[in-house]
């Protein structure tokens, strides 16, 4: 990293992860809890008084803040308002419940109105500090990237354009048993074929995340004893280079619970590193031998505790971890990026995903089936016939693979990747890198 921290903010302010994230994934050094006249302050709108005083007093360059939610006219900031809707930017439609500005100069402007304005060096989103991994504010990080440029005056360093796609508790698991949402394994062997020959077409990457064991009635058994043809596909879809092994654990249902007629999939909540490790040992050789080399560990429902996440590193396992503010990998830590079931969605528009990647932050998209997770409640709940019968003829998953601008890959070349990003070192105009040819840049 390096050592000249363009970004400002206090360690106690919420906003502090999300420009902790920012400042990774551009190159722009450490954040700074101290002003400095070649740095931008970030912050909410409880900081919006202090930030407009320091760019005032020219003690920083610009001010971003992130203010999201209805309230009148205070200081540097506008009055703003709420409306719900699909909204428009640039030929991009999301949907969602929207912060607009009802005056100021307008910097980002939609169907529904005003979402970003500017007052000299202050910029002011109607966005919430938890805009990471949401589709509904993908314009939201392009502004702040145009911003930065410009009151840097330098580049923003980026990551290549591309993202991966993990399907998680195919073929099925113990917990879709008891919970009667399992599916036969005829059905899961040609669903896992057809999701194959498509990808295979699109040269795109799918990650698998497979639990190892299953239910034959009350018995614990090997998962290829219940879904056996399916197993057998997906062992088809690794050797063709085109499915990727991640482990789930072993059962996927919480011992504990089930102990007491709970079904809970957190198998991994509450273990120590030397039972985690048992549990990961095995459902590692049963992938090895039946599926693939697994590449990834995610845990059911994110189960995480200290003894699980150590076990993992231990075994040098990259481990999934919810969508959250911050830099993309820390060890074998692996941040997703974007929330379950792609907040902001509208329709089958899936452009902010490129817009995403195309300003390096990439997309990670995570299934519980071929189509997005909540689509059929959302379509239900909107009587939105045209797509229901669009994502019949081609669901998302599928859809998303063949978007065009985001290289779909697996981990080991994800890793890579936000490895040799993370070693990047910019001081003034000087870039260090591994591979100088590699590195890309948003000059706005």
């Amino acid at each position: 990293m390096s050592s000249e921290g363009r970004l400002f903010c206090p360690a106690s302010s919420p906003v502090a992860p999300l420009v902790d994230g920012l400042a990774w994934l551009w190159r722009l050094g450490l954040r700074l809890e101290s002003p400095a006249p070649t740095a931008v302050g970030v912050g909410d709108a409880a900081d919006a008084a202090e930030l407009d005083a320091l760019v005032r007093a020219r003690q920083l360059s610009g001010a971003v803040i992130l203010a999201a939610g209805a309230h009148g006219e205070a200081g540097p900031m506008p009055a703003r308002y709420i409306r719900s809707g699909v909204a428009r930017l640039g030929g991009v439609r999301v949907e969602g419940v929207h912060t607009l500005f009802a005056d100021g100069h307008a910097v980002v402007r939609s169907s529904l109105g005003t979402h970003a304005v500017r007052r000299g060096n202050v910029l002011v989103l109607g966005a919430d500090p938890a805009l990471w991994g949401r589709l509904d504010l993908f314009w939201a990080l392009e502004t702040v990237a145009s911003f930065l440029v410009e009151r840097l005056e330098r580049p923003l360093v980026l990551l290549p354009p591309v993202g991966c796609l993990r399907l998680d508790d195919f073929p099925g698991t113990a917990e879709l048993q008891l919970r009667g949402d399992a599916r036969g394994d005829r059905r899961q062997r040609r669903r896992a074929e057809t999701l194959i020959a498509r990808l295979e077409s699109e040269r795109a990457r799918l990650i698998v995340a497979v639990a190892a064991q299953a239910l034959d009635r009350d018995a614990e058994v090997p998962l290829d004893r219940v879904w056996p043809d399916a197993v057998t596909a997906l062992a088809s879809g690794v050797e063709r280079g085109v499915l990727e092994p991640a482990c789930h654990g072993l059962l996927h249902l919480n011992p504990h619970a089930r102990a007491s007629g709970r079904v809970d999939p957190r198998e991994f909540a509450g273990l120590d590193v030397g039972e985690a490790g048992l549990r990961l040992d095995a459902a590692c050789a049963w992938l090895r031998t039946h599926v693939g080399e697994p590449r990834s560990f995610v845990a059911p429902a994110w189960g995480y505790g200290p003894g699980v996440l150590a076990a993992a590193a231990a075994r040098e396992l990259p481990t999934w971890l919810p969508a959250a503010p911050g830099p993309l990998l820390n060890g074998f830590a692996l941040h997703e990026t974007l929330a379950i079931g792609l907040p902001g969605l509208h329709r089958i528009d899936y452009a902010p995903l490129r817009r995403l990647a195309e300003l390096g932050l990439p997309p990670i998209v995570v299934f519980h089936g071929q189509l997005v997770d909540d689509r059929i409640p959302r379509l239900r709940a909107t009587r939105d016939v045209a797509t229901a019968g669009l994502l019949a003829l081609l669901p998302d998953l599928p859809r998303i693979a063949r978007l065009s601008g985001v290289r779909w890959v697996g981990v080991p070349e994800l890793l890579e990747l936000l490895r040799a990003h993370g070693s990047i070192e910019v001081a003034g105009s000087e870039v260090q890198a591994p591979a100088a040819g590699a590195v890309r840049f948003f000059r706005g």
